[in-house]
């Protein structure tokens, strides 16, 4: 039984996963897991009219405070960002901004849930946001409890994973410096490494919020001045001097190409936010200020938030909705009929759930749901009030020691609000 269990559709049985809807044919007997896998096909034969399953299986995972916080860094040399993602966070696919414990399985509702979102992660952003954390260079005027977050959504860079100029030169230069050789030149490979190395410094000492988007423009005085004096020593004594020389010269124009020039046709997609409101929960709407006609250029539909999310009289092209999760920063998405079918189609293919974070920021004001909507071996989501009694009785602890400061104050009347805030239907 394990090994069937472990050869799902189209899998490598070598390739390690987790055994989500096999747990009970290690315990029990053949009959029992036969039963369970006839289950799970009866589930499978109500489909959607894309021909996908129309019911799906979802998973609350669970965030870990500061698990992020100082894991995020730059990379000198590729300009790539490198999270050090810690193995107790998990992966998610939705965010419900409604802080449910359980979502319906049906698609016919979830494409009408208003409180769904895909996260898109924003990892210069998240950078950002951490290099200012940790190392703050300034204070909030008054009570601005979000400096840091509109400190780092108001840089000027690029969000989106494209080909862009900002990896070092050095990368190039690795090869050029080798290949130099061929030229037989001293001259030659000397600038050749004098460029280069002066280029690894550079990227080094600029991989800071500030300039890391000068580290080409302070590193092309020198590789242009390497690039004009290979003309001026141009050896033509031997045709492999020659063919290495003209190698180095068509490599230092590829570098310039790829790296410089590349710089300029995606400057267009660079842009900042500015920070509207936070809805609450460390979830903001923002202005997006540049990169226009970023949608079009992409292919993409605008987001329609619902008001009832974005608190907003219109929701424009411009507008975006942006999270800060326990370190991360992300690009909430309202989930589509797209969004689910490719979803549906996973789970169809190898039984994968659905993973959900829960942040309680609004109160679910959706139609009311019945208990057929929900997994059967799961409890029906509390409405409005039960979970106002949920939350009560998880603050009981919380409630006592308010009253034990209060007796310890002598009754003093400040403390009484904490006690009526908490206080979910007597003693």
């Amino acid at each position: 039984m394990v090994k069937d269990a472990w050869e799902v559709e189209g899998r490598d049985p070598g390739v390690a996963r987790e055994l989500k809807y096999y747990s009970r044919s290690y315990g029990g007997s053949d009959q029992e897991a036969e039963e369970e896998a006839q289950e799970q096909r009866q589930r499978m034969q109500v489909l959607h009219e894309d021909g996908f399953p129309l019911k799906l299986k979802f998973e609350k995972k669970n965030l870990v405070s500061g698990m992020l916080m100082g894991k995020c860094r730059r990379s000198p040399m590729t300009g790539e960002i490198v999270l050090e993602k810690a193995p107790s966070f998990p992966n998610f696919q939705v965010v419900d901004l409604a802080g449910r414990e359980l979502l319906p399985r049906s698609r016919h509702l979830l494409e009408e849930d208003i409180y769904l979102f895909k996260p898109i992660p924003l990892m210069y952003r998240t950078w950002l946001y951490q290099r200012y954390f940790l190392k703050p260079e300034g204070f909030g005027r008054g009570r601005d409890m979000d400096y840091i977050v509109r400190q780092a959504l108001g840089c000027f860079c690029l969000d989106l994973l494209m080909w862009d100029g900002r990896w070092s030169p050095v990368m190039m230069y690795a090869f050029i410096m080798f290949l130099s050789a061929l030229t037989c030149s001293s001259l030659i490979i000397t600038s050749a490494c004098g460029a280069g190395l002066v280029s690894c410094a550079i990227s080094v000492l600029s991989n800071s919020p500030k300039v890391y988007r000068l580290e080409r423009w302070l590193s092309l005085p020198f590789r242009f001045a390497f690039f004009v004096y290979i003309f001026i020593v141009f050896p033509t004594e031997s045709t492999l001097e020659v063919a290495g020389t003209i190698l180095v010269i068509l490599l230092v124009l590829l570098e310039f190409w790829a790296g410089d020039c590349s710089f300029f046709s995606t400057y267009r997609f660079h842009c900042s936010y500015k920070l509207i409101r936070c809805v609450g929960g460390r979830v903001f709407v923002c202005e997006r200020e540049g990169a226009e006609g970023l949608n079009s250029q992409l292919g993409r539909e605008p987001d329609r938030v619902a008001p009832e999310i974005s608190k907003l009289p219109k929701w424009t092209a411009l507008n975006h909705l942006i999270a800060e999760m326990e370190g991360l920063m992300v690009e909430l998405r309202p989930m589509t009929a797209e969004d689910w079918s490719a979803a549906a189609q996973d789970y169809k293919k190898n039984l994968t759930t659905v993973s959900f974070v829960s942040l309680p920021v609004f109160e679910y004001e959706g139609p009311t749901l019945k208990d057929e909507d929900f997994d059967e071996n799961q409890d029906h989501i509390p409405d409005k009030m039960a979970r106002g009694a949920v939350r009560g009785t998880q603050f009981l602890e919380t409630l006592q020691n308010f009253r034990q400061a209060r007796e310890i104050y002598g009754g003093h009347q400040q403390l009484d609000w904490m006690i009526e805030d908490l206080d979910f239907g007597g003693d």
